[in-house]
């Protein structure tokens, strides 16, 4: 599971779910959720699994471009 744990508009800290890597990726592409890219990004989790990305949201995708995702599965 991929969770994005991040700060909406009225910096609340909201967390977004996807069951695997490729719903997250046809989430971006068919834009399924309604959060902004200059929102903060505080935490990124696979699997439980810390990857250290803090930043805006909207720089998440290309991030996760450059993990080895199969050390976990």
């Amino acid at each position: 599971m991929l969770e994005i744990t991040y700060l909406d508009a009225a910096k609340c800290e909201k967390t977004v779910k996807f069951e695997c890597y490729s719903e997250y990726v046809r989430s971006q592409q068919a834009c399924w959720h309604d959060i902004h890219d200059y929102f903060k990004a505080l935490k990124v989790t696979y699997k439980g699994h810390d990857l250290g990305y803090r930043g805006p949201y909207g720089d998440i995708y290309q991030f996760l471009l450059r993990v080895d995702f199969t050390q976990w599965d």
